[in-house]
């Protein structure tokens, strides 16, 4: 089987204030794909490139910036080549404040590398990785240790290989650059507003992209994600929750009041959860709390967490799935069972315990004391009636 190349290179950088998210919202990272027998032909086309359109120098897309004609026309030569693209696109304004991606660089870089290295692993079993150490030299240097430390073979014939390299002496790590640069006119929107109506970058790489990946996923994304038959996801469980989550988010978003911000903002880092994780595991009121005060909501006690953030949302029509573990929005019938079974552990002993007073109190008063008979207590009295009927033993 014959080996591949994977050139990369990338757009952006870590930082997630206002004033840098303004103007560079996206971090791309762009893999130009080549076969070893192709190497030779794309190198040697590159080089004419550089000196028809660069004089010579590196082709970079920050040489380019803003002349529109003259990327169109690079372009133009460089898609004719032997070569396919795989992309990772991050939205760093999507990326929740209290998520762990966004406390350093080196959690951040780590985070993507994985990302990306996982898409190019699973798709070349005999791969030469070859990452620029001038660009950004931190992503580069992060790049090298994740692979290093985590390069396992994903059958017993496969063999990879791992490279940082200077761009200025591989013309393949330059036509990363230029792909990671001309989609960052496709992504992001302070350079994609000054792009001319006729010119469509995504129309004109679209047969080279094998594959975008995306990253916070889109919900839409995740909808397909799952096989048929995938007893652990239940789309329409999943759809329902999803959408009731972001309409309370719409309807909330602009709340002044202290607990309803405290929803929107639990809802938001569930559903971040939801959306991406593939594990979708339940999330400790401990870590929800927490994620609270580090967002600087301020401390409540959990009684108050419980009953005014998650009771609320729930008592508003957010489906919240609940089990010892914690809280998750639900995707399967297992989840929503969890919380049925939740709630019927301890909603039922609470009524056992209440018929027994009551009964204990008709007992030793001849029937005189008899509170469940009281109007404002008709509704326990239709449950204690109705579970009696079905047999739950409530009697004394």
């Amino acid at each position: 089987m014959e080996k591949y190349y994977a050139y990369l290179d990338e757009c952006g950088g870590y930082g997630f204030n206002d004033s840098v998210l303004e103007q560079e919202r996206m971090f791309i990272v762009a893999a130009a794909i080549i076969k070893e027998s192709d190497i030779e032909v794309v190198n040697s086309a590159l080089s004419s490139i550089s000196q028809e359109d660069f004089g010579g120098q590196e082709i970079k897309s920050n040489r380019i910036k803003g002349n529109h004609s003259r990327r169109i026309r690079v372009l133009n030569k460089v898609i004719k080549l032997p070569f396919n693209i795989v992309c990772l696109v991050v939205d760093k304004r999507e990326i929740l404040s209290s998520h762990g991606v966004r406390r350093s660089k080196k959690y951040f870089y780590e985070f993507l590398n994985q990302l990306i290295y996982n898409e190019l692993r699973g798709a070349y079993p005999f791969l030469r990785i070859v990452t620029d150490e001038v660009g950004n030299p931190e992503f580069a240097e992060e790049f090298a240790k994740y692979v290093r430390s985590h390069r396992k073979p994903v059958t017993l014939f496969d063999n990879e290989e791992f490279d940082v390299v200077n761009s200025k002496y591989v013309n393949a790590v330059q036509l990363a650059d230029l792909i990671a640069g001309t989609l960052s006119y496709v992504y992001e929107d302070s350079k994609r507003n000054a792009v001319p109506e006729d010119i469509d970058y995504l129309k004109m790489l679209e047969k080279k992209l094998l594959r975008t990946k995306f990253f916070p996923k889109s919900y839409d994304e995740l909808l397909f994600e799952h096989p048929e038959g995938d007893n652990n996801y239940n789309q329409q469980i999943a759809n329902i929750s999803y959408r009731k989550a972001e309409q309370f988010i719409v309807n909330h978003s602009r709340s002044t009041d202290d607990y309803e911000r405290r929803q929107v903002f639990t809802l938001k880092y569930l559903l971040f959860r939801f959306k991406y994780n593939s594990l979708r595991r339940y999330i400790s009121t401990k870590e929800l709390m927490s994620a609270l005060v580090r967002a600087d909501y301020g401390h409540i006690s959990e009684q108050a967490f419980r009953s005014k953030v998650i009771g609320s949302l729930r008592d508003k029509g957010v489906i919240i799935s609940s089990s010892p573990k914690g809280y998750k929005l639900p995707s399967s019938e297992k989840e929503i069972f969890d919380y049925y079974q939740h709630v019927s552990g301890v909603v039922l002993p609470m009524i056992h315990r209440l018929n027994l007073c009551n009964e204990s109190l008709r007992l030793g008063s001849n029937n005189a004391l008899n509170y469940l008979s009281n109007n404002e207590f008709k509704g326990l009295q239709i449950i204690v009636d109705a579970m009696k009927q079905n047999d739950h033993k409530l009697e004394i």
